[in-house]
């Protein structure tokens, strides 16, 4: 059987880095180190074709890096002074980073002021992980002093670089049995002006949730008595984005915290499907009423799970948020959902028994079982 040709997307993210920017980079470089050989440099280019994105950022950040003077600080003193020069700019500053956090371990000081520099053109939170690996304190320290910085990238970046769990990025294995450096940072940022910093700070408090639950709980409700009433809102919303994981758990500590830490009163109706099989063309519709037994208002957070079947006839939850609401005495609500069964690459679909649940307040109130057929 004549094997399967994988076709490659023309849109691919992979293809920014292309002859065009290593042609851009070696004309940067010449600029600010006359004795560069970009002839050797551009021999990269016909190279890239096959390889994927990171392959494709490495195999560029290692020609470049032979084309250098080999003594590290003259390499990157003209790296920086390229990247002064203007041409370049967002992703296609990639390989500088990469090469400051491949190269640059031993000069930690001039490494982290490069990545300062860089930051505010193209993030480096991925590169100065290795330096917070090797050098913790001196480099958790210096994040913390530029914590204050007048740039919003430059906050940020003190933060994301500094999650315990940074998706695609290498794990801070020792942040992750102690997060207290990294919190020391977001006391710093709780109330940033900036969304794209709060950001920032709701996602490192929930990578820290997923080992220090109560840590993060009584992180927040230190932060509830400090602030003022101009910067409520703030917190507020990094609260719903910081215990997103735990609510999903139904963590009842973290319910509280948003004020859904009362069991829901409702008397619920049946819980409606479509059909009972499916396909993976299809969408499973389901509905479900029910109706406040309180005397007062209610704050009702919403979610639904689905346990997937899974190899070796196992079941395993997904935590899909459905919806908060406030719900009046005596009010009756009506929950209406599609929900795609499109195969995805992150999830492998198995054929067999599979089973859907309404969990409101952290508290699973309704389920009804349903077949998947492949």
């Amino acid at each position: 059987m004549p094997a399967v040709t994988k076709k490659d997307n023309p849109d691919a993210f992979k293809h920014w880095f292309n002859e065009a920017l290593v042609t851009r980079i070696s004309e940067s470089l010449k600029k600010a180190y006359p004795t560069f050989n970009n002839k050797n440099f551009m021999k990269v280019a016909p190279k890239l074709a096959p390889l994927e994105m990171k392959p494709r950022v490495h195999f560029i950040r290692d020609a470049m890096a032979a084309e250098l003077p080999q003594d590290y600080l003259k390499a990157l003193s003209v790296l920086l002074k390229s990247v002064e020069l203007g041409q370049l700019k967002g992703f296609e500053l990639w390989p500088y980073t990469e090469f400051i956090q491949q190269q640059g371990l031993d000069h930690v000081e001039q490494s982290l002021e490069a990545l300062y520099q860089l930051t505010s053109k193209f993030t480096a939170e991925f590169a100065v992980r290795p330096f917070l690996i090797k050098h913790p304190k001196k480099t958790f320290a210096t994040l913390k002093k530029w914590s204050t910085d007048k740039d919003e990238h430059i906050r940020r970046w003190t933060s994301e670089g500094s999650r315990p769990r940074l998706p695609w990025g290498a794990k801070l294995h020792a942040s992750i049995v102690d997060p207290s450096a990294g919190l020391e940072i977001l006391e710093k940022l709780k109330f940033d002006d900036s969304l794209y910093v709060r950001k920032s700070v709701a996602n490192h408090l929930n990578d820290i949730a997923k080992d220090h639950p109560d840590l993060v709980i009584s992180t927040l409700k230190s932060w509830q008595k400090k602030v003022t009433a101009k910067d409520k809102a703030k917190l507020i919303w990094i609260e719903k984005q910081a215990l997103r994981t735990l609510i999903k758990q139904g963590y009842k500590p973290a319910l509280e915290v948003l004020g859904f830490g009362e069991k829901a009163q409702v008397k619920l109706g049946e819980l409606k499907l479509n059909k009972k099989k499916f396909t993976e063309k299809d969408i499973l519709t389901f509905e479900l009423e029910f109706t406040s037994k309180s005397t007062k208002a209610q704050r009702l957070a919403v979610d639904y799970i689905i346990h997937y079947q899974k190899a070796g006839n196992k079941l395993s939850p997904k935590v899909f948020k459905l919806k908060v609401l406030d719900l009046k005495p005596n009010e009756k609500f009506i929950i209406k959902k599609n929900h795609s069964l499109k195969a995805v690459t992150t999830r492998r679909h198995y054929p067999g028994l599979h089973k859907l649940e309404i969990q409101i307040n952290g508290k699973v109130l309704a389920s009804a079982d349903w077949q998947l057929a492949l």
